[in-house]
């Protein structure tokens, strides 16, 4: 009988162990599931970090390939034009788009290419993997992400190869 006993408390502390467990879990992929939002007027909200990006990268946006002069400008057209109805659109920095890249998400391949982009798949898809920073490099040279790997790149500021931008609003949390 002792045994029976100690076998049923046991087993019901395993049991509740698991379920506990299980919960928890659930709550995790759930939060992550919920990190971004689609606010359904062109742009996308980021929980984690208090951004909010533009949905759509600058070639999804407007069909050209930028340097970054280009991407510069395209970000000052956003404000004068109120995207969204939001006039404080910035060129991000590197820190802030490398918020966005994620190893385990897969959005699509970039357009004309086999390079995968990994970021969220609410973004946009098949626009450019390889997104223009505000952070420059140099007298000639400015820094991007490249959201196959997620490293940041150099490049001459006139370059357009495949390049384009991502609008963002708002300061990085320190989550």
């Amino acid at each position: 009988m002792k045994f029976r006993v100690t076998t049923v408390i046991l087993a019901t502390l395993f049991l509740l162990g698991s379920s506990i467990n299980n919960q928890s879990n659930a709550e995790s992929i759930s939060s992550q599931i919920q990190r971004f939002t689609d606010n359904k007027d062109g742009t996308i909200s980021d929980s984690k970090t208090g951004l909010m990006w533009m949905k759509n990268d600058s070639y999804l946006h407007s069909g050209h390939w930028l340097n970054w002069y280009e991407a510069k400008a395209y970000i000052k057209n956003l404000n004068e034009t109120g995207f969204a109805n939001y006039f404080d659109w910035q060129y991000p920095t590197i820190r802030q788009l490398k918020t966005l890249f994620d190893a385990d998400k897969l959005n699509s391949a970039q357009v004309g290419r086999e390079m995968k982009i990994h970021t969220d798949p609410l973004f946009g898809k098949k626009g450019s993997g390889s997104l223009w920073s505000a952070d420059e490099n140099g007298r000639h040279n400015a820094f991007g992400v490249v959201f196959n790997t997620g490293d940041a790149f150099s490049a001459n500021r006139k370059s357009r190869s495949r390049k384009a931008t991502r609008a963002v609003r708002g300061h990085l949390n320190n989550r």
